[in-house]
Formats: C-alpha cells, sequence, structure tokens
C-alpha cells in the first residue's frame, strides 16, 4: 500500500512539475515563442529547427503541437511550414529525456530541488504583477518539483521492478517488448505527454532491473501515444488543422514502426553512442536519452523524401465546401512563363470568384433578416482572392507586356470590390434586426431589385455597360434616399423609436453599399473580360 502511494506521490509531483515548468516558460517567454513559430518556418529546414528550438524551450512537444494546431485554424501558418515545425517539435521533446539523464539521475536531487522550489515559489508571489517574471518562479519550482518527483519515483522503482521481475513480467519472451510498447502508449496517453512517459521510464531503468530492449520499446510507445493529444486538439477545428493533426499521427506511426522493426540494432547503436560520450557503457539512461534522440532523427531522416506525397495526401484529406471555392480553377504556376496566358486565366478566376460571391450575397439580400443561407461562411471566397493575389505577386517579378501591366490595377481592385460586396452582405445576417415593418414597401422593393440587378454579372460592350452600371447606381442611390427620408420622418414624428429606425438605415445603407461595390468590380473587370473569350495558342501574340 505504501509503494503505491509512494508511486502516486512521485507521479503527481513529477507531472505538476512538467505542468509548471511548461506554463512557465510559455509565459515567461511571452510573445516571442509564437514570433518563431510564425516567422521562422518559411523552409522545411527552418520550421523543423523552429519547432525543435521551440519545444525545447518549453519543455513539451504537446503544448507546441497544439500551439501549431491553434496558428493553422486561424489560418498563420500553412500546412506546408506546420508539418516541419511537429517533426522539428518531435526531436525538441527529446530535452526531457536529456535533462533526466544527464542531471536527474546523476546529482543528488534533495540538495538542490526544494530551494529552488521554494525560490520559485517566492519569486512568483513576489512579483505577481510582473508576468514575465512570475512566469519565471512558476518554472523554476516546477524545475523543482520536477526533479522532487523523479527522485520520489527512483525509490519507488528500486522496490518495484525486483516484485515485477519476480512473476517473470519482464522475461516474457518475444512479446515482451510488444507489451512495453503498448504500456508506453498507454502511459503516454494517460499522462498526455510523451516527456513525463519516457522520463519516467528512465527513472526506472536507472533503479535497475528493468532491461535496456523493453525500456526502448516503452520509449517507442511513449512517441507514438503523444499522437493523442493532437488528436484531441484537432476535435472541432479546421480541415487544415485537422491535417496538421494527422500530419503528427503518421510521423510518430512511421518513425514507431520503423524503430521497433529495428529495435535492437537501433539499442545496440544507442549504447555504442553513449559510451563514446561519456566512456561509461553501463549508463542506461544515456543510453535511452540517445535512443529517444535517434528514433526521432531517424523519422525525419526517413519522411523526408516522402514529405511530398504525404502533403498532397494530406491535402485532400477533409476537403469542405468552403476549401473547394478557395482553390484556384484557372490558374497554374507554369501560366506565369506566358503573361498573356497569365491574364486570360486571371480574369476567368476573378468571374469565377465574382459570380460565386455575387450569388451568396444575393441570397442574403433577399433573405429575411436573421436567417441565415446556406454557405454562410466566406472563408472560402476570402482564400480564393488571396489566392489570386498571390499568383499575381508572383508573376509581377518578371518583366511583363503593356498590356498585362495596365489590367493588373483594375483586376486588384475588382478582388477587393468583391470582397467588399460580400462583407457588406454578411452584415446583412447579423443583429442588430429592424423589425419587420419598417424594412417593407415599395422603396424597400426598388433597393432589393437595384441590388440584385447590380448582382448579375454583365458581358457585352463596355460602353455600353457603363450606361447600365449608371441607371442601376442612379436606381439605387433614388431608393435609398427615399428609405432615408421615410425613416427620419417616421422617428421624428414618434411613429417609431430610434433604435428600429437606426437598424432599418443601417440595413438599407449596407444594400447600398453591397450594389456599389459590385458595380465598381464589374466595371474594373469589363474592359478585360473579352480576354477571357479570347482563345490564345502558347507562342502567339495575345
Amino acid at each position: 500500500m505504501m509503494l503505491t502511494l509512494e508511486l502516486l506521490g512521485g507521479i503527481g509531483l513529477f507531472l505538476l512539475g512538467m505542468s509548471m515548468l511548461t506554463d512557465g516558460l510559455k509565459l515567461a517567454a511571452g510573445d516571442g515563442l509564437r514570433a518563431i513559430l510564425r516567422r521562422w518556418t518559411r523552409t522545411p529546414l527552418r520550421g523543423l529547427a523552429s519547432g525543435a528550438l521551440v519545444t525545447g524551450l518549453v519543455q513539451s512537444s504537446s503544448a507546441v503541437t497544439v500551439a501549431i494546431i491553434g496558428f493553422v485554424n486561424a489560418g498563420l501558418l500553412t500546412l506546408s511550414h506546420a508539418v516541419w515545425v511537429i517533426f522539428g517539435a518531435n526531436i525538441g521533446t527529446t530535452m526531457t529525456a536529456w535533462l533526466v539523464a544527464l542531471v536527474g539521475l546523476k546529482l543528488d536531487i534533495g540538495a538542490f530541488a526544494l530551494p529552488i522550489t521554494g525560490a520559485g515559489v517566492l519569486l512568483r508571489l513576489f512579483a505577481a504583477k510582473r508576468p514575465r517574471l512570475s512566469g519565471a518562479g512558476t518554472a523554476l519550482a516546477g524545475f523543482g518539483l520536477f526533479f522532487l518527483g523523479i527522485a520520489t519515483l527512483k525509490g519507488s522503482f528500486e522496490t518495484l521492478l525486483p516484485l515485477i521481475s519476480e512473476r517473470g513480467l519482464i522475461a516474457s519472451g518475444f512479446l515482451a517488448p510488444f507489451a512495453f510498447l503498448i504500456a508506453g502508449i498507454v502511459l503516454s496517453t494517460l499522462a498526455q505527454s510523451s516527456s513525463a512517459a519516457i522520463a519516467l521510464i528512465l527513472t526506472a531503468t536507472a533503479s535497475g532491473g528493468l532491461p535496456l530492449e523493453l525500456a526502448a520499446a516503452g520509449i517507442i510507445g511513449a512517441n507514438v501515444g503523444t499522437s493523442t493529444t493532437a488528436a484531441f486538439a484537432s476535435i472541432g477545428a479546421t480541415p487544415a488543422a485537422r491535417r496538421v493533426a494527422t500530419a503528427h499521427i503518421v510521423f510518430n506511426l512511421f518513425a514507431g514502426i520503423i524503430a521497433f522493426l529495428l529495435l535492437y540494432p537501433l539499442v545496440a547503436a544507442s549504447h555504442e553512442l553513449a559510451d563514446a560520450l561519456l566512456a561509461d557503457s553501463k549508463d542506461e539512461p544515456l543510453t535511452l536519452a540517445v535512443f529517444n534522440t535517434l528514433l526521432n532523427c531517424l523519422g525525419v531522416v526517413l519522411i523526408w523524401p516522402l514529405s511530398g506525397r504525404l502533403l498532397k495526401w494530406l491535402q485532400g484529406l477533409y476537403a469542405s465546401d468552403d476549401e473547394r471555392v478557395g482553390r484556384p480553377q484557372h490558374l497554374d504556376p507554369t501560366l506565369a512563363a506566358i503573361p498573356s496566358l497569365a491574364l486570360r486565366g486571371l480574369v476567368l478566376e476573378i468571374e469565377r470568384m465574382m459570380q460565386i460571391a455575387f450569388l451568396r450575397a444575393g441570397s442574403r439580400v433577399s433573405s429575411p433578416p436573421g436567417q441565415i443561407t446556406n454557405g454562410n461562411g466566406d472563408s472560402g471566397i476570402l482564400a480564393l482572392g488571396q489566392a489570386i493575389r498571390d499568383f499575381i505577386s508572383d508573376l509581377s517579378r518578371q518583366p511583363l507586356p503593356a498590356e498585362v501591366v495596365t489590367a493588373l490595377p483594375d483586376l486588384i481592385r475588382s478582388i477587393q470590390h468583391v470582397e467588399e460586396a460580400l462583407t457588406d452582405s454578411a452584415v446583412l445576417q447579423h443583429p442588430p434586426f429592424p423589425p419587420a415593418a419598417l424594412i417593407t414597401g415599395s422603396d424597400w422593393d426598388r433597393l432589393r431589385a437595384g441590388v440584385l440587378a447590380a448582382l448579375v454579372t454583365k458581358s457585352g460592350d463596355p460602353n455600353a455597360f457603363k450606361c447600365e452600371f449608371d441607371e442601376e447606381t442612379r436606381e439605387v442611390d433614388d431608393a435609398y434616399e427615399a428609405i432615408k427620408k421615410n425613416l427620419l420622418t417616421f422617428a421624428a414624428s414618434g411613429k417609431t423609436n430610434v433604435e428600429p429606425m437606426e437598424a432599418a438605415l443601417l440595413r438599407a445603407r449596407h444594400m447600398r453599399r453591397v450594389a456599389e461595390a459590385a458595380l465598381k468590380a464589374e466595371r474594373r473587370l469589363q474592359p478585360w473580360a473579352h480576354i477571357a473569350r479570347d482563345v490564345v495558342t502558347p507562342g502567339e501574340p495575345a
């Protein structure tokens, strides 16, 4: 009974120390870690390095994984950048094993753990109004509890392992490594931290009686088990974030399977490397720390040549309607080599964006206040606009024909106006909602009809279109002015309160803005619309 209580107490101290250490370091670092993750991920190598660095600092790959999923969820990181940070985080998390092997199991922990914990708590209390300093105190206290937990666990395992050995659980033949693999997965899943699980395994090994190969199998299991954190964090997240979580799971499974198949050669190699480092072939915790690092580095090396296929496969997972909308259908990087074809693709893509956005805006204008139409999210259309901008940026890096140079400003402005029309139409479905009596009548019918007419894309002679544009603008403005006059009169005469009058006037104003933005978008695109209908052969002048 006492052994069980001592073991639970040691695990509790250890996990509490790990949690405080991670939380304190994140608080002490402030926005620095976010800046690293957002800015230092532009290439695979930089993403790998930043993931390893940040994880080494906060001592938690789970925390970094959750943060990366959050960044991808918010659109701050792309999938191709995020997966390399995740791979790097798996390397960075091995720092905990080195800390345990080189410090926690080597020094007299009691001589410094309690003073460090006390100093950390005092710093946290006296610096409560200074977040970064308070975070440093929390991390310091967590550091002390971390090692106190290791000391307690070491004593418990020294008693526990001989009892396990007497029952033949360690020497159970071929099934023993598989059993320890499963144990590592379960332990890491329960603790929601591979670092915690691996530290427990190293501590058990240092107490004697646990064969190196079985401990190594447990470490493999701990690395696989930490994937559950990413799985939990991706529940309810965007498709992009779920792909990042899947990448994390795939990497850990891939590295785990390879390492388990090569278990004995990898343990032997780790033994040799540990012996070369400290010339101590009996330092089994150090051997396991080397094994843990070797396992994750081997996974990165082996998955590197497969990363292109992995990314392509991930892109096809969890595809939503918005993502399908956001993927250009008429643009391709190869078009940039032929500016005339690139211009044609741009016009076609903007026309496609315009049609989708105007259809959605029209359904909102036609719907009663408060009624949410299908496809209420605009992220796909906005993503398409950004993809078109990115293509234009890439195209602009080379010398361009005069026609293309002249067209690009109009195309960019057309995209902006389409987005404005979409954004203003979305406001119509948000409160405050005016009473139905204030938004009915002939003037409202005129305004609604004028806006819907503006949202119909036009084709034909640009000069004729200009006349139509002016007529539709005039019709919308006249209807809006009539509505405004009536609403102000109602409020002044006491027929309605000011708040509902303002809500109705705000709705009319946004409807007019939808029409204005739509007509401006079409006017900008119209001079170049003929290009989309011209058949251009590569190598011939446009």
